[in-house]
Parts: structure tokens; C-alpha cells; sequence
């Protein structure tokens, strides 16, 4: 890779009016329009950049099913198109992450990814949002109290995550 990962950030960043300056841990953290915050990782050992969003926390009693959602997402990368969903046991929360290979990445590359990773996210967030809603609802709960502030209506069917693969 012609440039290091430091610069792509402060180059991306740049142009879109951000500030994505990787600290001295390697890390950018960045607040999301919807409010959720995303990390970028810098892990130098294995020459790549790690995509980290927050979907939220999931109440306990909603757990079960939500979880079964998310990992048939998982499966096969089924509906995260090479994202990985995973539980933060530290956060009690739901993220969504993504490995970024630096190898041949350009600016270019990377801005792509950065910019389908934003989006997958948001779809991820309403998509997320409708299965809290839905788990509570069958655990007698109402929707929004433990999670996120859902639509009325709203559930899974009505948030597909976008039509791409991530990586670019």
C-alpha cells in the first residue's frame, strides 16, 4: 500500500468534511448522523482497518429472539454482505463490524468501504429497531421502552439491508 492508513483517514476525512485522525492507539472514533457512534481501528499487525457501529443495546428479556435474528444474519454473511454482527458483553450492545485488508487498498478503496459501511449500518440500525420492537411486543413489553424508538408498523420485512457488497 503507497500510503498509510493515518493519511487515507486524514484524505477521506478531507473531502467529506470530517474529522478522521487516528489517535495514538490507532483508533478514529466518529458520531453517526443517527446519533450511534462508529469506531475505526487501526491493527497494524494484521494490516487492516476494523469498521466497528453500535445497533444499540438489547434488553434481556428480548435477547433470545433478537439474538436468533441476528446470527441468521450472520450466517454466511446472509444479510451483513461481509459484515459480522456481534454482541459487546462490555457495552451490553449489538455492533456491526467490518475488516477493511490494507494490502491493496487505495483512498479511493477505502472511502468506498467507509461509505457502504455508514450505510450498512443505518439499514442495520431500523432493521435492529424493528426486531427490539418485535421481541417486546411477544414479551409483553411496548416498543421503544428498552431500545430505540420504533415507528408504528415497523418490523423486519420493512428494513432490508442495501443491495451491495461491501468491499470494494
Amino acid at each position: 500500500m503507497a500510503k498509510d492508513a493515518k493519511q487515507i483517514l486524514k484524505e477521506i476525512g478531507a473531502k467529506n468534511g470530517l474529522e478522521m485522525d487516528l489517535d495514538e492507539n490507532g483508533a478514529c472514533t466518529l458520531e453517526l448522523a443517527d446519533g450511534r457512534v462508529m469506531l475505526i481501528q487501526e491493527r497494524a499487525d494484521l494490516d487492516e482497518l476494523d469498521f466497528v457501529a453500535t445497533l444499540g443495546p438489547v434488553p434481556e428479556e428480548a435477547r433470545a429472539a433478537v439474538f436468533t435474528e441476528l446470527l441468521s444474519a450472520n450466517f454466511y454473511w446472509n444479510d451483513t454482505y461481509g459484515a459480522t454482527i456481534s454482541w459487546n458483553a462490555d457495552l451490553e450492545e449489538a455492533v456491526i463490524m467490518y475488516p477493511l485488508h490494507l494490502a491493496d487498498a487505495t483512498a479511493e478503496s477505502v472511502e468506498t468501504v467507509f461509505s457502504r459501511f455508514v450505510e450498512l449500518q443505518s439499514a442495520w440500525a431500523e432493521r435492529f429497531a424493528g426486531l427490539l420492537a418485535e421481541a417486546q411486543e411477544q414479551s409483553g413489553d411496548e416498543p421503544g421502552e428498552d431500545g430505540g424508538d420504533v415507528e408504528d408498523g415497523e418490523n423486519d420485512a420493512d428494513h432490508k439491508a442495501p443491495d451491495f457488497i461491501i468491499n470494494a
